[in-house]
């Protein structure tokens, strides 16, 4: 886990790579609308592994973030070989919740689609008491995030 105060500064938001896939597509070759939301869970893993400096996996073995809310507007199609960009930024940071804005960006930087997610935060304690029960954000995840945040609206 990299120390919050060696954490790079970010410029606006985190990017997240995706080439889209023969199988994310309808037989139209159009994306099919729920591959954006596996879109953008895979950008907030690589947010935790790059920005947050706390790989996703590590944060895992103590907490989980299920999606109390998901929600996505489609402004234009993606394609099947199509290098695009999920734009991750910060929302509103409660004490036991946070939300998570994404934009698709097409290879021409164009808007495809938008979404958001509000995630909890739960305990993941297998076999213990309090397994998958709500729980305050960590003191040390909540000041990452923010400082995120913070450093993205500079």
């Amino acid at each position: 886990m990299t120390p919050i105060s060696e954490l790079s500064a970010h410029q606006n938001s985190h990017l997240h790579p995706h080439r889209v896939r023969f199988g994310e597509c309808d037989p139209a070759g159009v994306v099919y609308f729920p591959r954006f939301f596996g879109w953008f869970h895979q950008a907030m893993e690589s947010w935790f592994d790059g920005p947050l400096g706390w790989p996703y996996f590590e944060v895992l073995q103590q907490m989980g973030f299920p999606s109390v809310r998901s929600e996505a507007d489609f402004r234009r199609p993606c394609f099947m070989g199509e290098d695009l960009q999920i734009e991750l930024s910060v929302g509103t940071v409660g004490r036991s919740s946070f939300q998570l804005n994404y934009r698709v960006l097409g290879p021409d930087g164009v808007s495809r689609a938008t979404g958001q997610t509000v995630c909890a935060t739960i305990r993941n304690a297998p076999g213990k008491e309090g397994h998958f029960q709500p729980m305050a954000m960590p003191d040390e995840l909540r000041e990452r995030i923010l400082r995120f945040q913070e450093e993205s609206n500079a």
